[in-house]
């Protein structure tokens, strides 16, 4: 009888040190939305630049022969890195976000999108949700929408942002990924 108390509380023992030393199966969302928080510099990569050019260029050479270079030349002069990305966790539910000269702006998670000043002076609508250990910002203008989603490196350092930019006068979406390094 005494063999068998010994062996159960040796394997109640290794079950507890096996619990101790496994990473936690799943974040609460509010620690890993806090991973988010402070301000973030783009790092000017070359892998960065050409995914923005490929992104580019991916939909001008749909596009017809004679307004092709054109195009491309609008859609580089226009669509610009973000140099500097903040935000501000607020709450679990509630989270401000700041990019370059635009903002701060404090959106509900997973809310409705609402009207605010867009980065450019024009009215568009904008929102903020949290999903799968990502930030994902909506935003709809007139003429089209544009989507960033953020997600952290698993040391928090660096941060991906993932863009896709839509327009009803483009035959695709561009898509291009940037990273960014947090500001200490």
């Amino acid at each position: 009888m005494a063999s068998w108390a010994t062996k159960g509380i040796a394997v109640c023992a290794a079950l507890l040190g096996a619990l101790a030393v496994a990473p936690p199966s799943s974040r609460s969302q509010t620690a890993a939305l806090e991973d988010f928080g402070g301000s973030w510099q783009f790092t000017r990569s070359a892998r960065d630049t050409r995914s923005l050019e490929d992104g580019i260029d991916h939909v001008a050479d749909q596009l017809n022969l004679f307004i092709r270079e054109i195009a491309r030349g609008e859609m580089r002069r226009r669509i610009q890195p973000e140099g500097r990305v903040r935000f501000r966790i607020e709450s679990e539910t509630r989270v401000a976000i700041s990019i370059d000269e635009w903002g701060p702006l404090s959106f509900d998670l997973g809310s409705a999108p609402r009207r605010v000043r867009g980065s450019e002076g024009d009215d568009i609508r904008a929102g903020l949700s949290f999903r799968q250990g990502r930030i994902y910002q909506r935003e709809v203008h007139d003429q089209g929408h544009r989507t960033n989603v953020f997600s952290l490196s698993p040391d928090a350092t660096h941060m991906t942002m993932s863009a896709t930019i839509g327009s009803n006068q483009l035959p695709d979406e561009i898509r291009y990924r940037l990273t960014y390094r947090r500001l200490r």
